[in-house]
């Protein structure tokens, strides 16, 4: 299967991101689920919202990515491997072996593998595995005494476990990349990679490269954000939240939480634990707590739309739904709103149109630059 832009580019897992839930959510008769059922100011004693200064970092596409990215995802699924006699293997290399776990001199289960192509820095085997058969001459038998991560969610049942590897080195093998050529990029597009509109090698490289500069704005328009809002949190006081809203962003939360650890083929657990450190009691007081904030923030950027007259009009709702219609291929908008929450998608609307506000007439300072 081939990569595509979101695999590669995905961020740290962030419990706080705004999320559109992917479920059509009822309100019934006198609900304060949605910020539509409520007088904002009520729950809410605005402070100064203008002129907040936000200290945030530049964020620029990092040096070397553009290559890297066409390597990964459009030269290596190309690459041939050569064979390399008179050497040991090395880093990059393609590493032909056989080999068996123990533990506690058994052989456990899914610890054996037999004519396996490995390529030395993939990081596809634990730690240690890839590093201990660099030096490794073909016919070698080589003994790599490691340590399982802990946690380990493909086998839980490993996890910190001591575990001696035997391995032969069947044969090294090198991969040798093609050229990025005009045909190449010809090729690619006609066998279905995904790159974009592109016919040259120097589209392709601006094509990727917008990439990674969509990214690197939208991580600075995060900080931005976070960075506005944190400030204007700071000025607000509130009055008892709507059990009904904290409890439907508490679930778009979980809901969004579901589907990362989905796509990373983990129950949600195993994810929370494997990337936050959290068990269910903790994960779940988390989202909680989340829950309370998104609902705070909402409810403050929904009584400044209020003030300042920053309701998203029909006709930036109509345009936001074509886009999004276009994006995911939907025939309708009926067939839209069976899968988006219509009402969560006019409040995010809000929010940008917010948080637009408070950017033009705040403070932005920039300090170091950061990569993305």
């Amino acid at each position: 299967m081939k990569r595509g832009y979101e695999e590669i580019m995905k961020k740290r897992f962030c419990v706080s991101a705004v999320v559109i839930v992917s479920s059509l959510f009822l309100t019934a008769c006198g609900s304060k689920e949605y910020l539509k059922d409520i007088k904002a100011e009520k729950y809410v004693t605005l402070g100064n919202y203008k002129g907040l200064e936000a200290a945030v970092q530049k964020v620029e596409v990092p040096e070397g990515a553009v290559e890297s990215y066409i390597e990964e995802n459009f030269l290596a699924p190309k690459a041939e491997n050569v064979p390399v006699t008179g050497r040991p293997v090395q880093e990059g290399d393609v590493a032909n072996i056989d080999f068996t776990g123990y533990q506690d001199g058994v052989a456990f289960d899914g610890g054996t593998g037999t004519d396996y192509d490995l390529t030395i820095g993939s990081g596809r085997f634990i730690d240690g595995f890839e590093d201990g058969l660099i030096g490794a001459n073909v016919g070698d038998q080589v003994s790599l005494d490691l340590v399982f991560p802990d946690p380990y969610p493909s086998n839980p049942d490993l996890a910190g476990a001591p575990v001696v590897f035997e391995v032969t080195v069947n044969s090294i093998n090198e991969r040798k990349l093609p050229a990025l050529t005009d045909e190449l990029v010809k090729e690619l597009s006609s066998e279905g990679y995904n790159v974009g509109t592109c016919q040259t090698a120097a589209e392709l490289e601006d094509w990727v490269y917008s990439l990674y500069d969509q990214s690197a704005k939208s991580t600075y328009d995060n900080q931005v954000e976070t960075a506005l809002a944190d400030a204007l949190m700071n000025n607000c006081t509130f009055k008892e939240l709507p059990e009904e809203m904290v409890a439907r962003y508490t679930k778009s939360i979980e809901e969004n939480m579901n589907i990362r650890a989905a796509s990373a083929g983990m129950s949600l657990s195993q994810y929370m634990l494997l990337y936050q450190g959290l068990d269910e009691e903790g994960y779940r007081a988390a989202f909680d707590e989340q829950g309370m904030q998104m609902t705070k923030k909402y409810i403050m950027y929904q009584a400044i739309a209020d003030r300042e007259g920053l309701a998203p009009t029909e006709e930036e709702i109509s345009e936001e739904i074509s886009a999004l219609m276009t994006i995911y291929g939907y025939s309708s908008e009926e067939e839209l709103a069976k899968s988006v929450d219509m009402e969560s998608f006019r409040e995010d609307l809000m929010r940008k149109k917010v948080v637009a506000f408070l950017t033009e007439n705040g403070n932005i300072q920039e300090t170091a630059t950061i990569v993305d």
